[in-house]
């Protein structure tokens, strides 16, 4: 009975040293959205090419920056004034200043789920949506989940960027000059939110095998867009299919001209088949 007790109040002592440690709004959000935070947060132009924001919450400055030309994003979380803890405890981290890189696995313009990668030990952190997040205040970094999150989130939708299967997507008026300039014929595409997002680089067997698959492929040309709807038709010749297009459904540089295959005359492959240039 006696050990019992003491399994109890030892549980009571261990929550209330939780409660009285953090800040009681530092782990009230059970799942962070930007509007939160958004009064916090500051937004800059660091230099051409890279998007900075910045956040101080709890005696600590988040500095969250996107490199445009590499779509890299890191994350550093620094102290703002030396703190005093009780030496008993073992408080130096919280002293240090912590720098993260950030994968982002999923982001489709509102919800995130990434990981942020501390450089110095690589230990990883879960934020945004994964079952694996159990509470928005990391106590061993420490640092608030849930502002991590919003900052690298309106980064990201600033950048017009989502992340699908690890893979960034660029809003499409956003990519044109790149498409324009360079040497790639065919890309991942995805629509989200009625916005047509591209993706990286894939060559025809790729672009073959996403609209075979349903997907949606953005193409530099014309004829490179009508060969594939083509090829891609031939398989269900035997069922009547054939090529629809191209058509618009709106002005450039929101909307593009884009070809369907229909399998048969009733049945339509869901796959776009856009290009940018004639």
């Amino acid at each position: 009975m006696k050990n019992k007790m003491k399994r109890i109040l030892a549980i009571i002592v261990c929550i209330s040293f939780i409660l009285t440690f953090l800040p009681i709004n530092s782990v009230s959000f059970a799942k962070p959205r930007y509007d939160v935070w958004k009064d916090k947060i500051k937004i800059y132009d660091a230099d051409k090419k890279i998007k900075r924001a910045e956040a101080e919450y709890e005696g600590y400055k988040y500095i969250a920056t996107f490199d445009k030309d590499t779509n890299e994003i890191k994350l550093k979380v620094k102290p703002l004034n030396t703190k005093k803890f009780d030496k008993s405890l073992d408080n130096s981290s919280l002293n240090e200043e912590k720098n993260f890189s950030v994968k982002v696995e999923y982001f489709d313009g509102e919800n995130l789920k990434a990981k942020l990668i501390d450089e110095k030990t690589n230990e990883e952190y879960n934020i945004g949506d994964s079952d694996t997040v159990t509470a928005q205040y990391a106590v061993d970094i420490p640092i608030v989940l849930g502002l991590s999150e919003a900052l690298i989130s309106v980064l990201l939708a600033i950048g017009k960027i989502i992340t699908l299967f690890g893979e960034k997507y660029i809003e499409a008026s956003q990519a044109i000059a790149n498409i324009r300039k360079n040497n790639y014929d065919y890309y991942k595409a995805a629509i989200n939110n009625g916005i047509l997002y591209i993706g990286p680089a894939i060559d025809f067997s790729e672009a073959y095998t996403r609209v075979f698959n349903w997907l949606d492929v953005f193409c530099k040309y014309k004829n490179k867009a009508e060969n594939l709807a083509i090829e891609v038709a031939k398989n269900y010749k035997t069922f009547g299919g054939y090529v629809d297009g191209p058509e618009i459904h709106g002005n450039m540089p929101s909307h593009f001209y884009h070809y369907h295959i229909y399998m048969n005359k009733n049945t339509k492959n869901p796959a776009h088949i856009f290009y940018l240039l004639n």
